[in-house]
């Protein structure tokens, strides 16, 4: 993928974004406007995890037919992907340590009042939405389960998920 020309790594990076837009010319801008120093940067970003993850949640919102843009601007739909890669690896990472509680220490800790919080008040997302959405969120956490508990474990300030 970074070998590719930065013509071909724009479509690869943002497809999944483009194709919940309503304008289709959203790919080409990017074309047009991204300069080398700022494909440098998201090159570099493909080898952090949170990237794969977001563009995951991005490409299950398509995948599982999620029409933000009958709903949404473009402009808004861009700050919703927006605030998942910016907050959605944390969130992640919180709510396996939640999850992972619940199975080591017999606690019962119910997290569905937490993702609607944060697809409602982090996301801004409608209710209508929710059922879908959090049915990504669990997909993903349980896919990306394994590696985000070995990523809590290597942390060696593990007080920071204690609330």
């Amino acid at each position: 993928m970074v070998k590719t020309s930065d013509t071909k790594f724009i479509e690869s990076v943002y497809q999944d974004i483009s194709k919940n837009l309503e304008q289709q010319d959203f790919i080409k801008t990017l074309k047009k406007e991204l300069n080398e120093q700022d494909i440098y940067h998201i090159k570099e970003n493909i080898y952090n995890l949170d990237f794969w993850i977001s563009k995951k949640f991005f490409r299950s919102i398509t995948d599982n037919k999620i029409l933000l843009k009958k709903d949404y601007s473009d402009f808004t739909i861009l700050g919703i992907f927006s605030a998942i890669r910016e907050t959605f690896f944390g969130f992640l990472i919180y709510l396996t340590y939640l999850r992972d509680k619940t199975n080591t220490k017999n606690i019962n800790i119910n997290t569905e009042l937490l993702i609607k919080l944060y697809i409602q008040d982090i996301l801004n997302i409608d209710e209508y939405y929710h059922k879908k959405i959090i049915d990504i969120i669990d997909v993903i956490q349980a896919d990306f389960n394994e590696i985000i508990k070995h990523w809590i474990e290597i942390d060696d300030n593990k007080d920071y998920l204690k609330i």
